[in-house]
Order: structure tokens, then C-alpha cells, then sequence
């Protein structure tokens, strides 16, 4: 709870700075949006040693081959990574240069779960 309310804090002085900021110079605006999510996103990584660790359990408890948890954090991440930088895009009023990365990702997303579907099927073929 209290990793929350230091984001939010943060996220307020970064949306107030953006806000004070553009009237007078709208390309340092963008720089602080961005400074300020990056914060964010440090932030955030040390909850993610927390969300690591209860996959490796899960995996651990079902049997599941934990080689499969790389592929699945790359999916994550390249999803987040991307919304990330749709966002700051959209966010400069470039919304088609937005498009083109979330369309990307997707498509490096499919790339990635490849090994995942892989077993999956090969799972299911063995059930049969």
C-alpha cells in the first residue's frame, strides 16, 4: 500500500510540473511526463521481484517447466513497454506513431508465445 501512495505522490507532482510547464513551454512538458513515468516505472520494479518469485512457486507446484516463465515476462514486459512508449506518443499528439508500436508489439508478442503454444499443444497431443 504504501509503494502506491509513493507512485501517486510522484504521479501528482509529474502531472502538476506537465501542467504549470505547458503553458509556457510545451516541449519541456513532454520531458517531465516522461522523466516522471520513468520514476514510476523504477518504482514499480521492486514489485515485480514479488510477482517473479509467486510465478516461480506456481510453476513449481503445477510442474509446469519453469523455462516457460522467460517467455511469459517478455510478453508482460513488451506489453508494458509498449503501451509506455504508445502513450508518450499520444501524449505529443502522435497517435498513428502510436498505432505502429502497439501493432508492432502485438506482433513481437505472437513471436514470443510461440514456445509457449508450442507446449501447450504438445501437452495436449500427450493427453491424447
Amino acid at each position: 500500500m504504501t509503494e502506491l501512495v509513493k507512485i501517486l505522490a510522484v504521479a501528482l507532482v509529474t502531472v502538476f510540473a506537465h501542467m504549470f510547464v505547458k503553458q509556457t513551454k510545451p516541449e519541456i512538458a513532454i520531458l517531465i511526463s516522461i522523466v516522471g513515468s520513468v520514476i514510476i516505472i523504477i518504482m514499480a520494479v521492486d514489485i515485480l521481484d514479488t510477482v517473479i518469485s509467486s510465478f516461480y512457486k506456481i510453476f513449481d507446484t503445477t510442474g509446469v517447466d519453469a523455462t516457460l516463465l522467460k517467455p511469459l515476462l517478455k510478453i508482460v514486459a513488451i506489453g508494458y513497454i509498449a503501451e509506455f512508449g504508445a502513450n508518450i506518443c499520444l501524449d505529443a499528439g502522435a497517435s498513428s506513431v502510436a498505432d505502429k508500436i502497439l501493432f508492432s508489439a502485438k506482433l513481437i508478442i505472437l513471436v514470443v508465445a510461440l514456445p509457449i503454444v508450442t507446449t501447450v499443444i504438445d501437452m495436449v497431443v500427450a493427453l491424447l
